[in-house]
């Protein structure tokens, strides 16, 4: 493995690559290793509930952090990677004058941003109404006279106001917190009022750290709603395609697809497990399969009749080679259709 030293002065010139167009597939896929290694750096460092959160969604880091790549260098319909090019007019400076270390800082930061999105649409998926709690803790933050919001090793923490946060002291048990949370708070109160009840059970205890990982005070509040009762800041949003316009509908189904593209070439083309009209095929089924979901079609063909309407092969051979292929792919294009129609939660 190269040493790091080395990665502003590659990463420079794939950028620069990358901007103007003239990047070439082997520097492509250069580009695209030096940024899997550095996202999956990331990835060895996150919280086991994180990746506990993965697995559920049957993702590996390794899954994941193709998605991540896929999403970086996803082209739009001129063919540009736009997602690379917004993040280069988004530096400082110029990139062929922002110094290495700020380069090398702000293109991994760039990558950590898709990862926590790719997060946040697996809550969303794996637990809708805790993420869904979550993104109302987050908006009531925004005004809050109890709590206050920072990032540290356990990600986004809150941290209480006009108190002594006491981080030099060890963490609150969970169930303690909860315990002595439920016996003050009601399922009728609001997220602000909560908010209110959890500052007052960390003001009055000095034993444990008065500061608490978001994701945690988001279970609890879910856990302590009724099951009827849906707390008063919560916001609805879609989560069907119906209340989509047409155009949003093709907009959706571009995305799902350039992610589609992407995870093809990175996993399965340029990896050499599949030929180019087989890459084509897999793709082309896809491609049928999300325009019946936007059509409101209930009743898609099968993926073995849909790959074979592009690709005529035997059933035993779709079998063998590519039905874990495609039913991967297909469940990637559901989580990638649903997150995109919850892309507010």
């Amino acid at each position: 493995m190269p040493s790091v030293t080395v990665y502003p002065e590659k990463l420079r010139r794939h950028l620069t690559q990358l901007e103007s167009g003239s990047i070439s597939e082997s520097q492509l896929s250069e580009a695209v290793q030096l940024s899997r290694t550095m996202i999956q750096a990331y990835l060895r460092c996150i919280p086991s509930s994180i990746t506990h959160l993965c697995l559920q969604q049957g993702l590996s880091m390794t899954d994941l952090s193709y998605d991540c790549i896929a999403e970086a260098f996803a082209r739009d319909t001129d063919n540009t990677f736009s997602n690379i090019q917004n993040f280069i007019g988004s530096l400082r400076n110029d990139l062929n004058t922002i110094p290495d270390r700020d380069l090398f800082l702000a293109y991994k930061g760039f990558l950590i941003s898709i990862a926590e999105a790719q997060f946040a649409r697996l809550y969303a998926q794996t637990d809708p109404a805790g993420s869904r709690v979550h993104r109302n803790i987050r908006d009531c933050l925004r005004d809050s006279k109890t709590f206050g919001l920072r990032r540290d090793f356990r990600r986004l923490v809150l941290f209480p106001l006009r108190l002594d946060a006491l981080d030099h002291l060890g963490p609150f048990p969970p169930d303690e917190l909860a315990g002595r949370f439920v016996q003050e708070a009601s399922s009728r109160h609001s997220i602000p009022e909560m908010l209110e009840t959890l500052h007052h059970v960390l003001a009055c205890q000095s034993q444990y750290r008065r500061t608490i990982s978001l994701i945690d005070v988001a279970s609890m509040f879910k856990n302590s709603y009724q099951t009827d009762f849906s707390p008063e800041t919560s916001v609805d949003h879609p989560s069907s395609s119906e209340s989509l316009s047409e155009f949003e509908l093709r907009r959706l189904r571009h995305e799902v697809e350039n992610a589609l593209k992407e995870k093809i070439l990175l996993a399965y083309l340029v990896r050499g497990k599949v030929t180019d009209q087989q890459a084509q095929a897999m793709f082309n089924a896809l491609q049928d399969l999300l325009e019946d979901w936007s059509s409101g079609d209930s009743s898609p063909a099968s993926l073995y009749s849909n790959f074979n309407n592009h690709l005529s092969i035997a059933p035993e051979t779709y079998e063998q080679e590519f039905r874990s292929k495609m039913e991967y792919l297909l469940k990637m294009a559901r989580q990638e259709f649903s997150s995109r129609l919850m892309r507010e939660l």
